[in-house]
């Protein structure tokens, strides 16, 4: 019951948000007291029972299983420092029905966010995970500006996509498994019984569907333009949390360290060059939610290369060797750290929008950034860092070209992040000394210029976060231990690797300061991404004209015409000679006695059978 009272609490506010006199509290402190009950099972639910719902989408199955424990507490971590973010930021607004609706979806989201965390069944995963993305459209297009909605609609298209992906995956291996659990479907697709074609068929579906949530490269377009349109904390957790849900999937259905190698070196390179390629192209942009934006790209590019590794590792003992194992924590640390290092940061933005330049406080927000960035680089004696060797460690167990290839690459991947960080630190400063126009500024940013005591609840959630960040191995170490004792033995090797650790941050800083200064006065210019994507839409904009003037597309709703398709086929000459060949030939009784003799003898034989 308490697994249903998790989910179901937020949607207990979104049914408060229908009276006048409740709606208050639904939309304020509810927006951050609706993730409470998932904290709680976080921290102490280790040893609840699954629930059983037999009733609820074929047979419900609700329990942390071997991931969702994290995710949960990512999750619940996140969403109640966003609730308690945007409500600060709403104080000072207005409050019509734009903080109702925004409400609304923020609550949605959140339930079906939880709600994927610890569905253990393919069933409820999928309805969890539509209700989750589809809800979160409302929170990118909320301030309903020209921006905000073409993000809403590049991000409406790739999540209707990579659903119906989703969906065929889901059916395939409930087909190839007999059974609708995550456990048995993984173990079905680590055997060959099922044949090699039903195998590719599921992973190229999940890898597609599940890698337009992750952001995998060629996939994440939606990204870079869905963020910075959100609100500051939509954005927070649509970068913290939900694009783990993609991880989230290829964990509980892909068979780890038992799968095939060659799927698991696909994910290891697509992996590597989105983490390389976002580290590129975030270095051009000017706004700090853009280059978050491909932070996070390119943080995830690590994230599915990581699960390449487990992948391609043909485990001898069935998963359970301490590298394994190293690999297994290191990648759920990555979880936690990524999560609660891009939240900080991102509510550091909006802090900063709402804090005045030569201030203690943005003295003491500058210095936050910093180190959140640091820790996201993999700094010495950091999460970060913990996380980085894990991922070493990974690519040492591949065969030797492709270890000797990956080790030598990963160190690179934080010089990238170093970049991005500096970059991103560079230009929140630059915005704050510059001061902002408060005229010309509106929405959300307006609320959060407009009243103090928002500000103070504001760097109450973003503080919050921050120190989780910097002591996230403890707090990992202490909820799950089972899953991060293994990285106890890498603790030790910081002292050693001080240097393997310094060298990469250190070059990152030096080539930002670098490249800054070749490009002062530059302005912002279209980035690969950008032009893609405008010649997409160009051409989509082309044959939808081209259809609109079909004589085949009523123009009133630019939909089929199928009175116009039926004309056509009842009118052709197959329609005016075929049939009535057919029913001429049917009025023989020889004809007709020979077809139900032949009935006949088909039930019987399938009754045979049967």
């Amino acid at each position: 019951m308490i697994w249903l009272i998790v989910i179901g609490f937020p949607l207990l506010f979104c049914c408060l948000l229908g009276h006048v006199r409740t709606r208050g509290l639904a939309a304020g402190p509810g927006l951050w007291l609706a993730s409470l009950p998932a904290l709680g099972l976080a921290l102490v639910g280790g040893g609840v029972t699954p629930g059983v719902f037999p009733a609820l989408f074929l047979e419900t199955i609700l329990h942390f299983g071997t991931y969702g424990r994290v995710f949960l507490l990512l999750a619940a971590v996140l969403w109640t420092a966003a609730g308690l973010f945007a409500r600060s930021a709403a104080q000072g607004g207005s409050d019509g029905r734009d903080r109702f609706r925004f409400a609304f979806f923020f609550l949605v989201t959140l339930s079906g966010n939880i709600g994927v965390c610890v569905a253990q069944d393919l069933a409820s995963f999928y309805v969890f995970f539509a209700m989750m993305s589809f809800a979160a459209y409302g929170l990118i297009i909320h301030d309903q500006t020209p921006r905000a909605l073409h993000a809403g609609k590049i991000y409406l298209i790739m999540t209707v996509i990579g659903e119906v992906l989703l969906a065929a995956a889901f059916f395939y291996a409930g087909i190839i498994a007999d059974s609708l659990l995550f456990t048995d479907a993984a173990q079905a697709l680590a055997s060959t019984e099922a044949g090699w074609n039903r195998n590719t068929l599921v992973f190229s579906l999940a890898l597609v569907g599940f890698g337009i949530k992750a952001g995998v490269i060629g996939l994440h377009i939606w990204l870079p333009l869905a963020h910075p349109a959100a609100p500051t904390a939509a954005s927070a957790v649509l970068s913290g949390v939900m694009i783990k849900i993609g991880l989230l999937g290829w964990l509980q259905l892909f068979p780890l360290f038992a799968g095939p190698a060659a799927w698991g070196m696909v994910m290891a390179w697509l992996g590597l060059s989105g983490a390389v390629y976002a580290a590129a192209v975030g270095f051009t942009r000017h706004d700090p939610k853009t280059i978050l934006a491909y932070s996070s790209v390119s943080q995830m590019g690590l994230m599915t290369m990581a699960v390449g590794f487990a992948l391609a590792v043909q485990s001898q003992d069935g998963g359970t060797s301490p590298e394994d194992a190293l690999l297994s924590a290191g990648m759920l640390l990555f979880v936690l750290v990524h999560g609660l290092a891009k939240g900080a940061l991102f509510l550091g933005v909006g802090v900063a929008k709402a804090t005045q330049w030569g201030t203690a406080r943005a003295r003491w927000l500058l210095a936050g950034l910093a180190a959140a960035g640091l820790v996201l680089a993999g700094a010495p004696f950091t999460g970060g860092a913990l996380v980085k060797q894990s991922l070493k460690s990974g690519a040492e167990q591949l065969s030797p070209v492709w270890s000797g290839i990956f080790s030598a690459v990963l160190p690179l991947t934080a010089v990238g992040t170093t970049l991005l960080m500096a970059v991103f630190f560079w230009r929140v400063r630059r915005s704050m000394a510059a001061g902002v126009d408060r005229s010309q500024v509106h929405g959300e940013a307006a609320q959060e210029l407009k009243s103090a005591k928002a500000s103070r609840g504001m760097v109450l959630a973003w503080g919050g976060l921050l120190v989780l960040v910097l002591g996230v191995v403890p707090l990992a170490s202490l909820m799950v231990p089972e899953s991060f004792n293994a990285l106890n033995g890498l603790a030790g090797k910081g002292w050693k690797g001080l240097w393997d650790g310094l060298w990469p941050i250190v070059l990152g800083l030096v080539a930002a300061g670098l490249l800054l200064s070749l490009n002062q006065g530059g302005g912002e210019r279209k980035g690969v991404d950008d032009l893609v994507l405008e010649v997409v839409e160009r051409n989509a904009t082309r044959l939808h004209a081209r259809w609109l003037g079909s004589p085949y597309c009523d123009p009133a709703c630019g939909t089929i015409d199928f009175v116009a398709w039926s004309d056509r086929i009842l009118q052709s000459r197959w329609m005016q000679t075929v049939p009535d060949r057919i029913e001429r030939r049917l009025l023989y009784w020889h004809t007709v006695g020979v077809l139900f003799v032949g009935f006949v003898l088909v039930f019987l034989v399938l009754t045979w059978l049967g």
